[in-house]
């Protein structure tokens, strides 16, 4: 972004308030963090929930398994757990990029499990990949709990003068 031209620097943009939401990747982090939450995150947790403490069957195993993965009864509750704590890290925004990269496995595997399963969920996975990626690179943006405890941030130089 463009701030000076020739000698006389442009004063930096105030603080616009709301307006920064926009100006930022929020929206895009608390929409996606919502229906993640919505649609994904809290079903499997409380599916985790019954299969472990309640004994009882759940579809994500039976899916698992059918996909030919690995120790399905261990993968299933361990992918719910990382899916519910993505969705809420994306929506308060905080260590978004961490989330954000320990979730761009899964959502491969993900796409690798509705693949042989030949599901219909591929194109939601790369969604999410698509959105796992962009928050991983840009970050949570201004409206942010990153942003309020200055997570990510580089710490300033402080220059010496003689």
């Amino acid at each position: 972004m463009l701030i000076s031209v020739g000698e006389t620097p442009a004063k930096p943009a105030a603080d616009e308030g709301i307006g920064q939401l926009f100006k930022s990747a929020a929206l895009l982090r608390i929409g996606a963090g919502a229906v993640l939450a919505w649609f994904h995150a809290w079903p499997a947790v409380t599916g985790a929930y019954q299969f472990l403490w309640k004994e009882q069957p759940w579809e994500w195993v039976t899916v698992l398994d059918k996909a030919r993965v690995p120790w399905p009864h261990l993968a299933a509750p361990a992918v719910a757990a990382v899916v519910g704590m993505v969705a809420l890290s994306w929506i308060l925004g905080f260590v978004t990029r961490l989330f954000s990269l320990a979730f761009i496995p899964v959502v491969i595997g993900a796409m690798v499990v509705a693949h042989r399963l030949e599901s219909s969920h591929m194109e939601v996975c790369g969604l999410y990949l698509c959105i796992a990626a962009t928050l991983l690179l840009f970050g949570s943006g201004n409206v942010s709990l990153d942003y309020f405890f200055k997570l990510g941030s580089r710490p300033k130089e402080v220059s010496k003068r003689r």
